[in-house]
C-alpha cells in the first residue's frame, strides 16, 4: 500500500522554516535504540560530597560547565577554569558558541544545572532592568527565563552531544490527597528548571549514603524512582548500582550494556548518614525482599 503524503497545512499561519521538508512520510521500519550511553542525557543529584562533580568527571571525552565552584581536586577539561568557570550565563552562552563551531568533546557535563539557572536569571533580569522575574507582570519575566534556559540547553542538544547535569537532594513534605504526609527526596533546582531538566533526560539518578551488610559506609546509586525518591531510567537497570570512585561512570555503562553489576538489597542498607527519605525506601524493599524469600522457601518445602 502505497504511503500517503503529508504537504503544508493551508490553514496554519506559521511561517514554514527552510530547513523544514516540504513532504513528510510515515516510517516504514522502527528506530533503534541508541547504544552509546554517552549520547544520552543523565541528571546525578544528591547531597554535597556524595560524589556528583567526581562521577561527571569520569565521563570520557567530556566537558565540564563548572556553573557553581571549579573543584581543584579533580582533574578534567574545566571551561574557564583559570577564571573561576562558568560564574555568569554570559561565559555560559560564549561556551555554547564555541561548541557549536567545533566536533570536540563527546560530552558536556554541566555542575550543577542549579547555579546555571541561577545564572540565567540573573542575565535576564539585567537585560530587563528587573531585580526578579516576578516584577515583570503576568508571568513574562519567568517565561523570559525559561526561553532562555531552555533554548541555550537546546542549541547545545542540537550539536549532537551527550548533556550531564548534577544538582543537590532536598527532601521535602508532600501531603498525599487523603491527607497523609510524606517525606521525598528531590533535586534542589527550582520547579520551572526541573520540569525541563527532568522532561529531557532519559536518566535521574539519585546517590546516597549507605553501609553494607559488615557496617561499612558505602554510596550506591539510586536508579528506579517511587513517591519516595525521585529517579527513572531509560532500558533495564538494577535498582542499585555502586557509586565507586575509582571506577566511575565505568558501572553505569555496563549496567547499560545488561552486565550484572547491581547490588542486591539484602547487601546494604541505612546507615547514620542516610537520609529519611533513603532510609524509608531501602527499608521498603528490604522488607518486599524478605517477604519474597519467604514464600519461596514456603513453596519449596511444599514442592520437596
Amino acid at each position: 500500500m502505497a504511503v500517503r503524503k503529508i504537504g503544508k497545512k493551508r490553514t496554519t499561519k506559521k511561517k514554514q522554516s527552510k530547513t523544514e521538508p516540504t513532504t513528510l512520510s510515515l516510517p516504514t521500519e522502527k528506530k533503534v535504540t541508541e547504544p552509546n550511553f554517552f549520547l544520552y542525557a543523565s541528571l546525578f543529584y544528591g547531597r554535597a560530597g556524595v560524589g556528583k562533580t567526581t562521577m561527571l568527571s569520569s565521563f570520557p571525552n567530556a566537558l565540564m560547565f563548572s556553573c557553581e565552584r571549579v573543584s581543584k581536586g579533580i582533574e578534567c577539561h574545566d571551561f574557564n577554569w583559570e577564571d573561576g568557570g562558568v560564574h555568569s550565563w554570559d561565559i555560559f552562552l560564549a561556551g555554547v558558541e564555541l561548541l557549536e563551531q567545533t566536533d570536540q568533546f563527546e560530552t558536556i557535563c554541566i555542575d550543577t544545572i542549579d547555579a546555571a539557572y541561577a545564572h540565567c536569571m540573573d542575565y535576564v533580569c539585567k537585560n530587563k532592568g528587573i531585580e526578579h522575574p516576578q516584577d515583570e507582570g503576568y508571568g513574562k519575566g519567568w517565561a523570559a527565563v525559561k526561553e532562555e534556559f531552555a533554548s541555550t540547553l537546546d542549541r547545545i542538544w542540537a550539536t549532537g552531544r551527550g548533556v550531564v547535569f548534577s544538582s543537590h537532594a532536598k527532601e521535602v513534605t508532600i501531603t498525599s490527597h487523603s491527607g497523609e504526609e510524606y517525606t521525598r527526596i528531590q533535586p534542589t533546582m527550582s520547579g520551572q528548571a526541573y520540569s525541563y531538566i527532568k522532561a529531557k533526560s532519559d536518566f535521574v539518578f539519585y546517590c546516597e549514603y549507605v553501609k553494607d551488610r559488615h557496617g561499612r559506609s558505602r554510596r550506591v546509586i539510586f536508579t528506579t524512582g517511587d513517591e519516595i525518591v525521585d529517579a527513572k531510567h531509560a532500558g533495564d537497570l538494577p535498582q542499585y548500582l555502586p557509586l565507586d570512585k575509582s571506577r566511575g561512570v565505568e558501572v553505569v555503562v555496563d549496567a547499560f550494556c545488561g552486565e550484572d553489576v547491581g547490588i542486591p538489597i539484602d547487601d546494604i542498607r541505612p546507615s547514620k548518614e542516610t537520609s529519611k527519605s533513603g532510609e524509608t525506601v531501602l527499608t521498603k524493599q528490604r522488607l518486599e525482599a524478605a517477604r519474597k524469600n519467604s514464600k519461596k522457601k514456603k513453596l519449596s518445602r511444599k514442592r520437596g
